[in-house]
Formats: C-alpha cells, sequence, structure tokens
C-alpha cells in the first residue's frame, strides 16, 4: 500500500469552492483520470482521501496538499499530467511524491495578504496595530464556546511592504491540531477597528511548515 501526496494550487475562481465541495471535485478528478485509488471498506465504500489542513472559503494557496491510497505501483509523472487534464480551472497539480511527514507535525502556515489601497495610509494602520499590547479576538472551540485568543501572541513572524496597489504582508500563524489561527480573525479586527475594508484585502496561503520551519512534504 502507497500513501501518495499530491501537492496543487488553488487560485482564481476555485478559492471560492468549499472544502466540502473539494473533496468531491478531488474524487471526480482521480476517477476521471483513472488513477489507481484504494477505497475505504464497509457498506459505503469511498476513496480513501485526506486534506493536511482544510483552507478557509475565499482564501487562495499555492501550497494545498491532499493524500491517497493506492495498491498499485503509481507513476508521479502520469498522476501529474492525468489529474491535471482533469481538474478544474484554478486547480493545478505541482507536486506528485510519496508522503514524507506525518500531518500532525504542521505548526506554521505562512500567508501573503494583498491590502488594496492608499499604501501610506495602509502601512500607519498596520503599524498601529502592530504596536498593540494585546488585540482580543473570540474563537469558536470544537465544544461550540467561545474563546478569547490574543492576537499579538501568536504573530510569529510579520514583515509589511508597500507596493504600487496598497500594501504586503507577510504573515506566518500558528497552525495545525494544537492551535490554528486563521488570518482572517486580523483581517477582522482590522476592519472594526481601524476601518480596513475586508473587500480590498486578499488572502494566499504560500507555505505550511513543521516547528522546525521546514516545508511540509
Amino acid at each position: 500500500m502507497h500513501l501518495i501526496r499530491v501537492g496543487f494550487t488553488k487560485e482564481q475562481e476555485a478559492c471560492y469552492i468549499s472544502h466540502l465541495d473539494l473533496q468531491r471535485v478531488i474524487q471526480r478528478a482521480l476517477k476521471k483520470a483513472e488513477i489507481p485509488t484504494w477505497y475505504t471498506q464497509g457498506f459505503n465504500p469511498h476513496v480513501y482521501l485526506t486534506f493536511a489542513l482544510p483552507l478557509s472559503l475565499g482564501q487562495s494557496s499555492t501550497c494545498e496538499t491532499f493524500d491517497y491510497k493506492t495498491e498499485a505501483e503509481f507513476d508521479s509523472e502520469t498522476v501529474y499530467y492525468k489529474l491535471n487534464e482533469a481538474l478544474p480551472r484554478g486547480i493545478r497539480v505541482y507536486d506528485v511524491h510519496p508522503a514524507v511527514m506525518d500531518p500532525n507535525v504542521i505548526t506554521y502556515a505562512r500567508y501573503l495578504v494583498r491590502f488594496t489601497g492608499d499604501s501610506a495610509e495602509i502601512t500607519q494602520k498596520l503599524e498601529a496595530f502592530r504596536t498593540l499590547s494585546e488585540a482580543i479576538v473570540y474563537k469558536k472551540t470544537k465544544k461550540g464556546t467561545q474563546k478569547p485568543v490574543d492576537l499579538m501572541e501568536h504573530l510569529v513572524k510579520w514583515s509589511a511592504e508597500p507596493t504600487e496597489e496598497g500594501v504586503l504582508l507577510d504573515l506566518t500563524l500558528p497552525a495545525g491540531n494544537q492551535f490554528s489561527l486563521n488570518p482572517d480573525f486580523i483581517i477582522a479586527y482590522l476592519a472594526e477597528n481601524y476601518g480596513i475594508d475586508p473587500f480590498e484585502v486578499s488572502i494566499c496561503r504560500t507555505a505550511v511548515y513543521n516547528a522546525e520551519f521546514e516545508n511540509f512534504v
């Protein structure tokens, strides 16, 4: 039995495909491409398919992965070309290889956040936010309760650079099973407290790391 990891991008209009629908898209693509896959046992067998770190609706990514199992020998190049022929626009496979790391090692995720507008004004607001001693938001737990989270404690890496269109924020946040912070929380806080227009902000995940900041493979 082989566990195969497929790296893919999720961009353009594909960023509005929900995670549940994405699972269906990938299952259909595997079937259409005639990729040999292992099915779960039981009364309702289905393709074994797992995603390491599901992406939020509306966000794009250049570093997504999914795993599937197969009992057949596989050729990474064949899987690469066949899947890309079967996938819709905005979802492109860029790598196929046997899985190396366990998803449980995922600790951080890196994002590029683009703010459109007056770069000087946006920079000033971001700098004002960055100097706060605390910034409390409320994150829903698995039990349905609201837990206070201080954003300032979880800004692992932060670097803002003015551009012709606005400001580009390079942001690294905790991610994974232990604790995960979605950049949407930061955008919502900036919108509520600094007048940042969330509709003028785009988020792209560019890397997923383990605790040593090694790329997840």
